[in-house]
């Protein structure tokens, strides 16, 4: 199973208490328990992995495949299995192909928020946006121009918009591709400094008002920060809004930082107020850790860290 990346970018890179009427104070509210499927790349396993740390089963459909993407609306997964791209869900055993054969390789994918397309991107045989409708089962390519892109394909919250993210040493750069109107294409440069936030591999998720994605913000002498921003591809002047942060050093400062390397990825919850992020828990290691990321957090927070285990591309699945 090979997952596209283009270049070696992704080596590099990658409350407040509230005053009760009488004096008292309003503890955080607590965060919800979610559920991420996540694969061990160890054994081929999907494994669901609650936010708290406990296991809540596997999900073995076929040939154990590959999650490219994930709705918690019904459970459907978009996976990789062996030479195809089907469909399934966590509540039920059988899946639909939607893709035979598989584009190889090929990039993440992702599922418009009614779950009625996929977009994934072919670069072999044929290079181009393959946007598969699943009401038709149809699926339509689209020109992508002349930059790789180099993260999963964003839908826009109405299925017109699909956005692909692309990645040079210093810029990153957004091609919106348009479902209505399969010849129109625009391409910005935006004002995100590749220097201080380099974008971590995963998916970008489309909230009402632009994308979410994550970055690393690289420090010399202290552990890296996670940064989640938002950018808006219709509006390439605009400089990347921060919506919040986390210190990549779960326990303290003085304990080895995390580590980005090439199966690291992460991935929002609908409303992007938490990532789920699979990094390495010391450099050096080989094997990968998951975390959570949320606004009130300061720190990324461990999900599971386990020797024997390789734990890579989490996906909410529960929420």
């Amino acid at each position: 199973m090979r997952v596209f990346r283009t270049g070696t970018w992704w080596a590099a890179l990658i409350g407040a208490a509230a005053a009760c009427a009488d004096g008292g104070v309003t503890p955080p509210e607590a965060e919800p328990v979610r559920t991420v499927l996540v694969h061990r790349q160890d054994t081929g396993e999907n494994v669901l992995l609650n936010s708290d740390g406990s296991e809540a089963g596997r999900y073995t459909p076929g040939s154990a495949p590959l999650a490219l993407a994930a709705s918690v609306v019904s459970q459907t997964l978009v996976l990789l299995d062996g030479n195809a791209v089907v469909v399934g869900r966590l509540d039920q055993p059988g899946l639909d192909t939607i893709l035979f054969p598989a584009p190889a390789p090929t990039s993440l994918a992702a599922i418009s928020d009614d779950e009625r397309f996929v977009a994934i991107v072919s670069f072999q045989p044929v290079a181009g946006l393959i946007l598969y409708d699943r009401a038709d089962r149809r699926a339509d390519t689209l020109d992508f121009g002349s930059e790789p892109p180099a993260l999963a394909p964003v839908i826009s919250p109405d299925n017109d918009e699909i956005v692909l993210f692309s990645v040079t040493p210093l810029s990153l750069i957004a091609t919106t591709l348009y479902r209505t109107d399969p010849t129109r294409r625009r391409t910005h440069t935006l004002r995100v400094s590749r220097v201080l936030n380099r974008p971590i591999f995963g998916w970008p998720r489309w909230v009402d008002d632009g994308i979410l994605m994550a970055f690393v913000r690289v420090a010399a002498d202290a552990p890296d920060t996670l940064v989640v921003g938002l950018v808006r591809p219709d509006a390439p002047n605009a400089l990347l809004e921060e919506r919040y942060r986390a210190v990549m050093a779960p326990v303290s400062d003085a304990r080895p930082k995390l580590g980005i390397f090439d199966a690291s990825t992460y991935a929002f919850t609908r409303d992007g107020d938490a990532l789920a992020l699979g990094a390495e828990p010391q450099q050096g290691t080989g094997r990968h850790a998951i975390y959570l990321v949320t606004p009130n957090g300061g720190r990324v927070q461990l999900v599971r860290d386990d020797p024997g285990q390789f734990l890579a591309y989490p996906l909410f699945i529960r929420e």
